[in-house]
């Protein structure tokens, strides 16, 4: 499904063929019943999900671009994981490996200051269908160095 008015055409299909069949239902029950049938629990979780899906989609686009030119991405690390930290990168999640942090070791009270800013990254590497995405900060330090 591409968007909401998909569904919203689905939904007044369903509405005429059931008023060709003599039954009535509201457009609020015909909505609903095509979440369902779609499987969400109801019409604003199904909405919610197709634009999550479509800003994901455009947040993995305009990464392509970037990756293809080479070009830095603006993100914020949010969190730390074993290994790194989660770097959001506006509606995409990526890894940020600790060694690819800054061009020196970073003390843990150096970390807090970085956390939630918005700063540039590289991609190191985008996989699409695998989900994965490894960005750099200590590439872009290193270029403006």
């Amino acid at each position: 499904m591409r968007d909401f008015r998909d569904a919203k055409a689905m939904a007044r299909t369903l509405r005429a063929a059931l008023a060709a069949r003599d039954v009535k239902i509201s457009n609020s029950e015909s909505l609903e019943l095509t979440a369902r049938m779609l499987g969400e629990r109801d019409w604003n979780t199904l909405a919610a999900a197709i634009d999550a899906s479509q800003r994901h989609e455009a947040a993995w686009a305009r990464l392509e671009d970037a990756c293809a030119r080479q070009a830095p991405v603006t993100g914020a690390i949010v969190g730390r994981v074993r290994g790194g930290y989660t770097v959001d990168l506006g509606g995409a999640s990526a890894f940020l490996p600790g060694t690819q942090l800054d061009v020196r070791p970073v003390r843990a009270a150096d970390r807090g200051a970085l956390m939630g800013r918005p700063q540039p990254f590289a991609i190191l590497r985008l996989d699409r269908p695998g989900g994965h995405i490894v960005v750099s900060r200590r590439a872009i330090l290193e270029q403006s160095a």
